[in-house]
């Protein structure tokens, strides 16, 4: 198996709670931003460089036919298998 890279995009969803964690690498000590919309998005409190976003009411939020923003410039659907 291949060594992670050091950016590499990690996706974890909590199906009971409908949460789905996203990281840049590793996870990484970080701070969080709280968004109205049911994002966190944690960052890096000295360069504010983006590590992660955490997306609350995961398969709600993405249920429409029409996705919608959840962090500036990111969009995403959820697609059944």
């Amino acid at each position: 198996m291949d060594k992670p890279q050091p950016d590499e995009l990690r996706f974890a969803y909590d199906n009971e709670s409908d949460v789905l964690y996203v990281s840049i690498g590793e996870p990484k000590e970080s701070v969080n931003k709280v968004l109205d919309n049911g994002v966190i998005v944690r960052y890096k409190p000295d360069t504010r460089q983006v590590v992660g976003l955490t997306i609350i009411d995961f398969s709600h939020t993405f249920a429409s036919t029409h996705p919608r923003a959840v962090a500036p410039g990111l969009k995403a659907e959820l697609i059944p298998a």
